[in-house]
């Protein structure tokens, strides 16, 4: 400290003390080593009573020069002493044992592979967006247990999805592939593929006609809001139904703002189950979902679900809906309400509302109300393996609706289903449920994703190749 004198001998001094709690060995090396150093004068330190710093020197330059060392050999190894016995000091308690823990272990993944229903539910899928084809672009897609391409005929515009492995010799269409008018030209030996899956060239064969057999399968697909959809089907059979949740956002005038991407590591109906659930909105979601404002911030919610009922004729068995309404807001741990705090904070809460609708197994419809306006947001999942999903939501507004107000609440949704994101991917499923009074419907739900299966679906996802 300024306006003191400081004492090399004092260091030593206080370092012999210390080892006198030490070992034996320790205690015979400092009788030999550090005492001599306290009066031999090999050691010495100069340092001048010094006033404040003046305003213009910083406070290294004032300290630095006012200490003095002078080192001899002596003093090097007692420094290099008292730094060892220091670090062979015995711990305190013993260390935390390492996780053994592991959700992606393939004893894990094969236990969950087992207990939870089929990974690849019937439906339509988004597998691509039209940003992937445009100008000559092959798109090569690896999900619900097949390896697909998508490419957009030069001429015609039209979308075609196919097999990926030509049949020729098997080698993969998207990888090296290139589209040639209205067809797709294989890398290894050219045949040329038309939209249907049909070969319509094979450049070195002298043939009148190429045989039928020569062909791949073509998938059933849609594009809607410039995004490409798959039909999949454990039994092969076209389209069962049809996307109806996208047709009004073109004609209520609404543009895409923003796009967020993502990957989970779960059962493709964890986030459709999570409906029938509406204790965990109070618990995992009751936290405000922005960093630094959930510990002191929490929220109420209050949710409604109607599920398909087969005895009603005008209900269609792969749509669910819910709906979700922020309550009220908690301040610090509960002890003061939003609602009843601030003015017109009621009339605040109950102008924003979200209603949802799953249109089959992977697709989710959001229509967010609030005062300036309506936003939508639909989120995508895709299976890309039994237990990875490939979440993509597309957030859309009207024209008035600032941009950034959007991505505040795209940001929201995203750290929101952070929150779901530990208990989704260590979970275990249950068929048989231990439920009490208070627990959601799951019943209902289960009955309404049973619809997504038949007969062949529990024969796809469930090998167990691991190497």
């Amino acid at each position: 400290q300024a306006g003191k004198y400081i004492s090399f001998g004092d260091i030593v001094t206080k370092m012999y003390n210390l080892s006198q709690g030490m070992a034996p060995l320790g205690r015979g090396i400092s009788q030999f080593i550090i005492a001599p150093l306290l009066g031999d004068g090999n050691l010495s330190l100069s340092s001048a009573v010094k006033p404040s710093p003046p305003p213009y020197m910083t406070p290294v330059t004032y300290l630095l020069p006012s200490v003095e060392w002078v080192w001899t050999p002596s003093s090097f190894l007692a420094i290099l002493v008292f730094l060892f016995f220091w670090a062979s000091r015995p711990p305190s308690r013993a260390p935390k044992q390492p996780r053994t823990h592991d959700p992606t272990s393939t004893r894990y993944r094969a236990l969950r592979r087992k207990a939870f229903p089929p990974p690849f539910p019937n439906g339509w899928y988004h597998v691509c967006n039209l940003s992937d084809v445009q100008r000559g672009a092959v798109k090569s897609i690896s999900a619900l247990g097949m390896d697909v391409v998508c490419f957009k005929g030069a001429k015609s515009g039209e979308v075609a999805i196919l097999d990926a492995h030509c049949p020729h010799l098997g080698a993969h269409l998207g990888e090296g592939g290139q589209v040639v008018g209205d067809s797709l030209r294989c890398p290894f030996h050219s045949w040329r593929f038309d939209t249907d899956g049909k070969v319509v060239e094979i450049p070195y064969a002298k043939l009148s006609t190429i045989p039928s057999k020569c062909k791949t399968r073509k998938h059933h697909s849609r594009v809607v809001l410039d995004a490409v959809w798959m039909w999949f089907d454990a039994e092969g059979r076209p389209p069962l139904w049809e996307l109806k949740e996208f047709e009004d956002v073109e004609s209520d005038g609404l543009t895409l703002r923003c796009v967020k991407q993502n990957f989970f590591n779960q059962h493709l109906a964890e986030m459709c189950e999570n409906s029938a659930d509406p204790y965990h909105f109070q618990t995992l979601h009751g936290p405000l979902p922005i960093p630094g404002l959930n510990k002191l911030i929490g929220c109420r919610h209050e949710i409604t679900q109607k599920y398909p009922q087969r005895e009603n004729a005008q209900d269609e068995m792969h749509m669910c809906k819910f709906t979700e309404r922020m309550a009220d807001l908690e301040l610090m741990g509960g002890k003061f309400s939003f609602r009843k705090l601030v003015p017109f904070a009621a009339l605040i809460l109950d102008s924003i509302f979200t209603s949802v609708v799953f249109e089959g197994p992977g697709n989710i419809s959001f229509t967010i109300r609030t005062p300036l306006g309506t936003m939508r947001m639909f989120m995508t999942n895709l299976p890309v393996e039994p237990f990875r999903q490939y979440v993509e939501n597309h957030w859309y507004a009207p024209w008035y609706f600032p941009t950034f107000l959007v991505k505040i609440f795209a940001t929201l949704s995203a750290h929101a289903l952070e929150q779901d994101r530990q208990v989704w991917e260590n979970k275990m499923y249950r068929k048989n449920m231990n439920l009490v009074g208070g627990d959601g419907p799951f019943p209902a739900f289960r009955r309404y994703w049973a619809n997504h299966y038949s007969e062949s679906s529990d024969k796809l996802g469930r090998e167990t190749l691991e190497w």
